[in-house]
């Protein structure tokens, strides 16, 4: 017999499934409502599926683990982790949420509402922003003599709003080091505000608590030796990793009164 017509199949006892002990091959569409073991085909449409698919499926429920080459749909939904060991291509993406390092391979593109960065960000290959770019200022109610440490976590301008009395050493550094921040042949700017009120100066500082490995170049050719009188003082310093542990530092201080 090469074709079999019926309306329902059972077992001989009458009160259960068949089975199939060497397979069953269905070169059409499968439709059940619960599915066990595996299955190579084209097409499932299933209630319930346990077991291993090769081919393709729709209408799938259940906890079913799929083996599939390519994958194709309008939108999917994930209560869970997914992991691809493979590369991850997308036009556009929204709300990216990453614990480690995102990789951006043409570089980055900010439109409309733009990017929040906590501490210090680095775009190999450049970042084109087409909106303000804002950088937030950490405003401390304090002195430098009295709080030197300038963590960068807190971002790269920091707005010392007390009145100095006395010279100080800042000191840069952040949770990780400056010096694991940054690989040899990268620099990052800082920007230390304070009120000299004819007290503070800062003619050293120190990278990661360090004063070693430092080379300050200085505009005008010399560090600060005094203090200005008043209104604010803008200490910029443009530190250059040229080794393990070694800056070069470009330093300037400028007074703004009103």
């Amino acid at each position: 017999m090469s074709k079999l017509q019926v309306d329902d199949i059972v077992n001989k006892g009458d009160n259960g499934a068949p089975g199939f002990g060497k397979g069953a091959i269905v070169t059409g569409v499968a439709t059940a409502t619960h599915f066990s073991g595996n299955l190579t085909g084209t097409a499932v449409t299933a209630t319930t599926f346990v077991g291993a698919l090769t081919g393709a499926a729709t209408g799938l429920s259940g906890t079913p683990d799929i083996t599939v080459r390519n994958v194709t749909g309008v939108g999917a939904t994930f209560s869970g982790d997914v992991n691809i060991s493979g590369t991850l291509s997308y036009e556009d993406v929204t709300n990216i949420d990453s614990v480690g390092i995102i990789t951006a391979q043409a570089g980055v593109r900010v439109l409309g509402a733009g990017v929040t960065v906590a501490g210090i960000a680095t775009f190999h290959n450049g970042a084109d922003f087409n909106a303000v770019l804002i950088e937030n200022v950490n405003i401390v109610a304090n002195k430098l003599s009295a709080a030197p440490n300038i963590n960068l976590d807190n971002g790269m301008v920091h707005y010392y709003t007390t009145n100095e009395t006395t010279t100080a050493n800042p000191n840069v550094f952040s949770t990780v080091g400056i010096n694991t921040e940054l690989a040899t042949g990268e620099t990052i700017s800082v920007t230390v505000m304070s009120k000299p009120n004819n007290a503070g100066y800062f003619p050293r500082f120190s990278i990661d608590d360090k004063l070693t490995g430092i080379t300050t170049y200085w505009s005008g050719g010399s560090a600060p030796s005094s203090a200005n009188s008043s209104g604010v003082d803008v200490n910029v310093y443009q530190i250059i990793k040229t080794g393990d542990n070694a800056f070069d530092v470009l330093a300037n201080t400028s007074n703004f009164a009103s």
